[in-house]
């Protein structure tokens, strides 16, 4: 899931400043939970978090870059359990299709769905829509994600795909559920939307093969 918006104005160092951060982290997601989305205004976030409007601007020049620096965390976070689950499945040697199916369910969970506070805090992300910006960032998480198709290729000892695979595949993929999220669709509560991108992953890594996914 990218992430883009204008970069935060400071970058905590000292230990009040991570404080301040964090509060103002917080505040976003207490707003999201008691007022919903349309609650949350940079006003609003900065006296919940209890600092002036000024000295919230000193570390973000707006809503969206307060977004996009708590999504750019998450997405930390997510892309290591990604990796360590990887890893995990190489050693355990679990099927191709089983590992797929886990790595997608993660990553529908970690950016589109989860509790109704998490889902409204990504559907917040993936409207950020700062053209050029949005297009290194898409770039980047894509990255990300070709370097795992990658490495599942090369578990399944099959060709690796070619750039232009990867690029279909990966926007294929971030593309579906960004919008699944967008739309609050309701495939994100049953078990076809996980198979058919799982089944569009291993087509991919396999062609030809048919798994079973069941």
């Amino acid at each position: 899931m990218p992430s883009s918006s204008p970069a935060p104005r400071r970058k905590p160092r000292q230990e009040r400043s991570l404080f301040t951060v964090e509060a103002i982290f917080q505040s976003v997601r207490q707003i999201v939970a008691t007022q919903g989305e349309a609650g949350l205004t940079s006003n609003r976030i900065a006296e919940v978090a209890g600092v002036s409007i000024g000295s919230l601007y000193q570390y973000f020049p707006s809503k969206e870059a307060i977004l996009a620096a708590m999504l750019d965390r998450h997405c930390e976070k997510v892309m290591l359990e990604l990796d360590a689950l990887l890893a995990q499945g190489e050693q355990e040697q679990w099927p191709l299709a089983d590992l797929v199916r886990k790595y997608v369910r993660h990553y529908l969970a970690a950016f589109a769905g989860g509790t109704e506070v998490q889902r409204s805090l990504a559907r917040l992300s993936w409207q950020i829509d700062y053209r050029a910006a949005m297009l290194l960032a898409v770039r980047g998480a894509s990255e990300r994600l070709a370097f795992h198709l990658q490495r599942l290729a090369a578990r399944a000892g099959a060709l690796l795909p070619t750039p232009a695979q990867l690029f279909v595949l990966t926007r294929a993929f971030m593309g579906t559920v960004r919008y699944a999220s967008l739309e609050q669709s309701p495939l994100l509560d049953r078990p076809e939307l996980e198979e058919a991108l799982a089944q569009l992953s291993l087509a991919f890594l396999i062609p030809g093969a048919e798994p079973s996914l069941a």
